[in-house]
């Protein structure tokens, strides 16, 4: 029996050689327990099927090359399969221009659908609160637990957000990826003994806590960091201490890194001279003496800067101060040492 359903683009690359064309078909994206189907359509007519079983699924929700892609502008869903006979495939899927057929927000359910199959349901071991006020929490002992994609209200925020939560034996949610403040690896042990787990530090009920968690199954580690990736994207740094098992997310952070760099750089000197003073809390009036140029020179290169995002006028004198984007700008030149305090 079908979990979803949904209308889609789809295209499978091959990695045997000569077949790494894209080749897009209207298709009915199927979800099933334990796998992918995909019935294509010719005049509204199921005309073929191939079918993706979860067990030969190596990657999900990798990065699709632009030149794979129907419509830069849509989203695109990538995962890969290894299958005996077939070899490496990549599928690909989307959505098309017709609206009248395509769904935008059933695509990304859909999507959504998928991660949710593949990771609900999953052992996991837990040391809730092992760390509290910096000392160690005593009455904290690894429990048995299942990973289950829910909404949950933040205990820090209020917000309601879905995110992926621990069930405890009793079926109460902990949700460990909320309200993150900081992940790494650390080896501990575990019924006798040493196995690498994740070290997550985060707000719950009412104070920072560190819990420990540990996922057995190595697929269902990189399910878990692909979802994270996706939809919590604010815990990229994060995320890359947690993959170290994983060459191609390794590969990735490090082709989003060197672009980042390549960004950073192309900042000139006095760029990063007024974010950084912004950044310290100095008058936007007065930097202009602090850089010692002229107030009209200053507000040429203002223009520039709002123009990119980096800034955002706050009085008609362009008082100006940092956007997101702009202390994001400069957390990451402090981060690589392009610039200091």
């Amino acid at each position: 029996m079908a979990v979803t359903e949904t209308r889609v683009k789809a295209a499978v690359v091959s990695s045997w050689k000569g077949s790494g064309r894209v080749n897009w078909r209207d298709a009915i994206g199927v979800i099933l327990h334990d796998r992918l189907v995909l019935k294509y359509l010719k005049m509204g007519e199921i005309v073929g099927e191939d079918s993706f079983p979860f067990s030969t699924l190596t990657d999900i929700s990798i990065k699709v090359p632009d030149t794979h892609k129907l419509n830069p502008e849509r989203e695109h869903f990538g995962m890969k399969f290894y299958i005996p006979n077939r070899g490496e495939l990549t599928v690909i899927l989307t959505i098309g221009n017709n609206l009248l057929i395509y769904d935008e927000k059933k695509f990304s359910e859909f999507v959504h659908t998928i991660f949710e199959t593949l990771i609900n349901g999953k052992s996991v071991k837990i040391q809730l609160a092992r760390i509290k006020g910096g000392a160690l929490n005593l009455d904290s002992k690894w429990e048995d637990g299942s990973l289950r994609i829910i909404s949950v209200t933040s205990a820090k925020t209020g917000k309601k957000e879905r995110n992926i939560v621990v069930l405890d034996r009793n079926m109460k949610p902990v949700p460990i990826f909320s309200d993150v403040e900081d992940m790494d690896l650390e080896e501990v042990e575990l019924n006798g003994q040493k196995v690498i787990a994740w070290k997550i530090k985060h707000f719950h009920i009412s104070e920072t806590v560190t819990s420990y968690l540990y996922i057995p199954e190595k697929r269902t580690r990189l399910y878990v960091l692909r979802y994270l990736m996706k939809y919590v994207p604010s815990y990229f740094e994060f995320i890359i201490k947690l993959s170290k098992e994983f060459p191609e997310l390794e590969a990735e952070f490090k082709e989003f890194v060197e672009k980042e760099l390549k960004e950073l750089q192309s900042l000139d000197e006095i760029e990063k001279q007024i974010l950084m003073a912004l950044y310290s809390g100095l008058n936007p009036l007065e930097i202009h003496q602090f850089l010692g140029i002229s107030e009209r020179e200053l507000e040429e290169i203002y223009d520039k800067m709002i123009d990119r995002g980096l800034l955002k006028i706050v009085m008609i004198r362009k008082v100006v101060e940092l956007t997101r984007e702009g202390r994001k700008i400069v957390n990451k030149l402090i981060e690589y040492g392009l610039v200091s305090m």
